[in-house]
């Protein structure tokens, strides 16, 4: 794992290249808990770690369900 944070927009264009969501979609990801670990606030702009990952938590608790956990 790395300690240097990037701006979510830098990893946005890392992880979905030209297809990158809106910077207002990533604003709600980011208040909604979509992307894990969560990003910090520094200043007036929100830093991710490199390796962070989108995550559908109606798609994890649904997975938990089926699975029994």
């Amino acid at each position: 794992m790395s300690d240097r944070l990037i701006p979510v927009r830098a990893w946005a264009q890392n992880v979905f290249g030209e297809h990158k969501p809106h910077p207002n979609t990533l604003l709600n990801w980011i208040k909604n808990g979509r992307i894990a670990p969560l990003p910090i606030k520094v200043g007036h702009q929100y830093f991710c770690n490199p390796e962070a990952r989108y995550v559908d938590p109606s798609a994890a608790k649904l997975e938990r369900m089926i699975d029994g956990r």
